[in-house]
């Protein structure tokens, strides 16, 4: 068996007293290896081809698509992956498992835990797993002597938010090893843009829609309404929906949102209510119950004081499901309003990656570099958006989305 270091920058070391301990073990070929994190129990992260490669060739980190955690056999990697030496982070998430119940935690590992130590496994349980397995990785996994290597990030679907909130946050371009790029695939960028206020989903209200007006506007993509109806179980509460871990492009921007009581609920006060009210109590009612969200304002991120820079980053979402013919024809002829869906979740994340690149990044750099012209393109070559095709429906990448994939993949680690 192989020892390991323990990473010395965890958050979680020390608490109640206890000291992180981590464990491997070897499942059909791929090593397993258990980390502790804090008084939350064990993250496992899985090692494939690592043993093939010297510690300067770049390294890949893959989140699946929903919590592996409890899984006997390691998570198969896409395609595109399964030749290049890849860590998988079996992050802790429960309220969403697309292909049956939710495995209980069963491992030995796990079984060690006191009562009063029983995970929590709902936000924030799968940011705390990501970074404190990151921490170790980069522990493990450093280059020699004075080096660099390399670490580029997939994620897909839940966890794509959580490989773009880690690319975000941990893109030094001078550290020796760090996050380079990251590719995502299906993710949600913005929760908040689930909530019953988020102007999306505001109806117009202007006039009475059509029968096929209300039929286009019917969400059309299965998997992207069923991570919606799952929402509750991944986050408990509607407040955690805000935290930028969760949704990236809150980095970058105010929520323009109020949080509301309940996932489905509005925080705003119908205007009608208040005429309702006596006179002495509307000020106080409006206090507590406003009646407009408030303006979303831009964020500068990375902070000025950071050393973080925007990542390379591809950003894929599948095709929604194709229209009748007569339903087509009538989308097209209506103003474009896509409405929410994975494609809108991953242009919101790439317009919000740009803007940072061109207003904060560039700004800077035109101060002293005298041949800025040729970085005119830059922000758009950085912050790909691409259609990967029609989802296959088993939360896979599909033969489009692994080609895309490669192909980025291929053009930075060569």
């Amino acid at each position: 068996m192989r020892r390991w270091n323990l990473a010395k920058s965890s958050i979680f070391r020390g608490l109640r007293g206890h000291k992180p301990r981590c464990y491997s073990d070897v499942v059909n070929g791929v090593e397993r290896v258990s980390v502790r994190n804090g008084s939350s129990g064990f993250v496992t992260i899985d090692l494939h081809n690592i043993a093939k490669v010297s510690s300067p060739d770049p390294l890949l980190i893959y989140l699946p698509p929903y919590s592996t955690a409890f899984t006997e056999k390691p998570a198969q990697l896409p395609r595109f992956l399964q030749r290049q030496p890849t860590a998988v982070i079996n992050y802790r998430w429960a309220g969403f498992n697309p292909f049956g119940a939710e495995d209980l935690p069963s491992s030995e590992s796990d079984e060690q835990l006191e009562e009063y130590e029983r995970p929590h496994l709902s936000w924030p349980a799968p940011i705390h797993d990501t970074a404190r397995a990151y921490d170790w990785i980069v522990e493990n996994f450093g280059p020699s002597t004075y080096m660099r290597r390399d670490v580029y990030v997939f994620g897909s679907y839940l966890g794509a938010s959580l490989a773009t909130s880690l690319a975000l946050t941990e893109n030094h371009p001078h550290v020796r090893m760090a996050i380079r790029g990251v590719v995502a695939y299906n993710g949600i960028y913005n929760w908040t843009m689930f909530l019953p206020d988020h102007p999306i989903n505001k109806e117009p209200e202007l006039r009475s829609m059509s029968i096929f007006e209300k039929i286009l506007a019917q969400p059309r993509d299965p998997v992207f309404q069923d991570m919606k109806q799952h929402i509750e179980a991944l986050f408990e509460k509607p407040g955690n929906l805000f935290d930028p871990f969760a949704s990236s492009c809150l980095f970058f921007h105010t929520p323009g949102l109020y949080v509301p009581p309940a996932f489905d609920a509005s925080a705003l006060a119908p205007a009608t209510s208040l005429l309702d009210l006596p006179t002495d109590t509307k000020d106080t009612a409006q206090l507590f119950m406003p009646t407009e969200s408030p303006r979303k304002s831009p964020l500068l991120f990375p902070p000025r004081s950071s050393t973080l820079k925007i990542p390379e980053a591809l950003l894929l979402h599948s095709t929604l499901p194709p229209l009748p013919p007569s339903l087509h024809r009538r989308r097209q002829r209506r103003k474009k309003n896509l409405g929410n869906s994975f494609r809108t979740q991953a242009e919101e994340l790439a317009g919000v990656m740009r803007r940072s690149i061109d207003k904060v990044e560039l700004k800077e750099r035109f101060k002293w570099d005298d041949d800025f012209d040729s970085w005119e393109d830059e922000a758009a070559r950085r912050v790909q958006v691409r259609d990967a095709g029609l989802d296959t429906g088993d939360y896979g990448l599909g033969a489009r989305g692994e080609e895309l994939a490669a192909a980025w993949l291929e053009d930075h680690i060569r």
